[in-house]
């Protein structure tokens, strides 16, 4: 059996200009991650991939840059493209415009995220768009469907199994990459898949394996072993979900 681990980047800058950045706590995030080897589970690794979104990136870095300087072992990083999140803020630009013209109360969010109620409202206006986005309700033109992406990810899993045989590897992505890796290990709908992502916390490690041999997406060949671990965080104030 092969082992692959997914972690999930350090909290980003949601509501902010830029939310491709990390923040000070997702730098702590990263950085504790990699001084800890993820409680253990990080160490000894024969390779480590990351996506290619910023966010996951410099978590990427942070954590290799803390994992050498407590003694760990850190492979050379890989980038695997497949692993970069869906396109939230693609379809937020595009459906949010039209949700208002729908529903008047999300007008308001024209006027920025300048305060808490604005960010809930719009966390209300994105649960409703990635819903239609699932259910395959939305024109959505150039941006990335949802059976796109589920598709991209498995693809970029196959990668790395076909790469590692019986390896232990890890890669560092978003919340919607190990959601997907969570269907396709367990068989959910893709409402559920969404419903369990937005349970995953920042810096958080989820353990998949993979049988080494004859790997064809078969019953038992993609099993789940651990979700969500974040017993490498340790302090209260570095456990979050955003």
């Amino acid at each position: 059996m092969g082992t692959l681990y997914l972690v999930r980047h350090g909290q980003a800058s949601y509501g902010g200009a830029d939310y491709d950045r990390l923040s000070e706590l997702g730098v702590r995030q990263a950085q504790t991650t990699g001084r800890t080897a993820g409680g253990g589970l990080l160490r000894g690794l024969d390779a480590i991939y990351t996506g290619p979104l910023k966010r996951q990136r410099d978590t990427a870095d942070h954590l290799r840059a803390a994992a050498a300087e407590a003694g760990h072992d850190v492979p050379e990083l890989g980038v695997i493209d497949e692993l970069a999140e869906y396109p939230a803020f693609e379809l937020l630009a595009a459906w949010l415009p039209r949700l208002a013209a729908e529903q008047p109360r999300f007008a308001a969010l024209a006027g920025g995220l300048g305060t808490p109620e604005a960010v809930r409202l719009l966390d209300h206006a994105f649960a409703d768009i990635i819903g239609r986005w699932v259910r395959g309700e939305l024109d959505t033109g150039d941006v990335e469907t949802f059976e796109g992406f589920a598709t991209r990810v498995r693809r970029g899993i196959e990668r790395v199994v076909a790469a590692h045989g019986k390896g232990r590897v890890a890669a560092v992505t978003s919340g919607g990459v190990i959601g997907v890796a969570l269907q396709l290990a367990l068989g959910f709908d893709g409402l559920r898949t969404t419903k369990v992502w937005r349970n995953i916390r920042n810096a958080s490690i989820t353990e998949f394996l993979w049988r080494s041999s004859g790997f064809a997406w078969r019953d038992g060949d993609f099993s789940v072993v651990g979700f969500n671990h974040v017993q490498h965080l340790g302090e209260p104030d570095l456990l979050t979900f955003r």
